[in-house]
């Protein structure tokens, strides 16, 4: 099947990258899912905080994506939240892997709506001299030193913003939702806000990353509702490593609601895509749920929008893909990260005591 990874990132997660505290607790919040997600069998396809307390270049990410894992395409994320680090996941390294490979990687630029007329002005830079796919938004960044929220109902900073989007062709908007992160208001990672852009711009689409991992019930009555809102299954497919049967309640609820013409394939390629790729691929809905709940067994056909021709057809690209030398020999996982002889200051902090939890995969 072609696999279309609708969501990849690079991240900096070096304490040179951090504006605050809050900033340190999403990082680690990062760490300890990559490691949560993953059974004990299981943990070679994670990082070491050594390993994973530095920056990750194009090549690495390329090595993992493309020589690593049965990717065949992928579109990477920037990830605006610039007062909480400097640049979580820089989109000079997403364009640095485009220049890689050209015919496989597409980018979604990103901005904080909430920086106002500065926020537009990179918008329209992102799309004059990169050529973006789409546009990633984050719920909340530190402005002036506050946490402000972003919400997709804000009529004042969101909706220029969208408007700005669409006049320039750019059709998808993208924000993080539904896995809370850090200390902010678990309230602002509420997708209920998408509803109001979803009405008012119905010729745009709207892309809830993280979706139904939490809030699944109000997430599958937005994708029955309105035939513009879409989920990207980035860290809610982690579940299927450790809690399968959590998946498939709530791959069943989406499915249920809105087809699977309406869920992207997205792992972050954190943790590592190769063993979410296999996991789904020999997924079977269990019996008992469906004779219980009434979930509908997912078909051949199912698997195959899901994993890559909804993203592909969303974009107007095709299920089409360019291969590289190593396309089929699976290498060692994170094979070209590194170890640092002298760690950053953040891979020195103590590990947290205990199995981290799986609800901040």
């Amino acid at each position: 099947m072609f696999v279309f990874d609708a969501v990849v990132h690079a991240f900096d997660a070096t304490s040179a990258n951090v504006r605050s505290d809050y900033g340190i607790h999403v990082l680690e919040s990062i760490y300890q899912g990559q490691r949560a997600a993953l059974p004990d069998r299981l943990q070679s396809y994670s990082l070491s905080r050594a390993r994973f307390f530095q920056r990750m270049t194009a090549e690495e990410l390329g090595s993992a994506l493309f020589h690593e894992s049965q990717t065949d395409a992928a579109i990477f994320h920037a990830i605006p939240a610039w007062g909480i680090l400097k640049d979580l996941s820089p989109l000079s390294v997403g364009k640095e892997l485009r220049d890689m490979f050209p015919d496989r990687v597409f980018l979604y630029g990103a901005v904080s709506p909430v920086e106002g007329a500065r926020a537009l002005a990179e918008l329209d830079r992102q799309i004059a001299e990169i050529g973006i796919l789409g546009v990633k938004l984050y719920p909340v960044d530190i402005i002036d030193g506050n946490l402000r929220a972003v919400s997709l109902a804000d009529e004042t900073h969101v909706y220029p913003v969208i408007e700005r989007c669409r006049a320039a062709g750019v059709r998808t908007i993208a924000i993080h939702k539904a896995l809370p992160i850090g200390t902010a208001p678990t309230s602002v990672f509420d997708p209920g806000d998408v509803d109001h852009a979803a009405a008012d711009f119905p010729d745009m689409t709207f892309e809830i990353v993280h979706g139904g991992y939490a809030w699944t019930d109000e997430t599958a009555f937005q994708l029955a509702r309105f035939p513009n809102v879409i989920v990207n299954l980035e860290s809610t497919i982690a579940l299927l490593l450790r809690r399968p049967y959590a998946f498939a309640h709530i791959i069943g609820k989406l499915i249920d609601a809105g087809g699977p013409r309406k869920i992207l394939w997205g792992t972050g390629a954190i943790p590592h895509p190769r063993p979410l790729i296999e996991a789904f691929a020999h997924f079977q809905m269990p019996e008992e749920l469906t004779e219980q709940y009434g979930y509908r067994p997912l078909t051949t056909e199912d698997k195959r929008l899901i994993f890559g021709e909804n993203a592909a057809t969303l974009h107007g690209l095709g299920a089409r893909t360019t291969s590289v030398d190593g396309d089929g020999v699976l290498r060692e996982p994170w094979g070209l990260v590194p170890t640092p002889q002298a760690p950053d200051p953040l891979a020195r902090r103590a590990e947290q005591l205990g199995r981290p939890s799986t609800a901040t995969i």
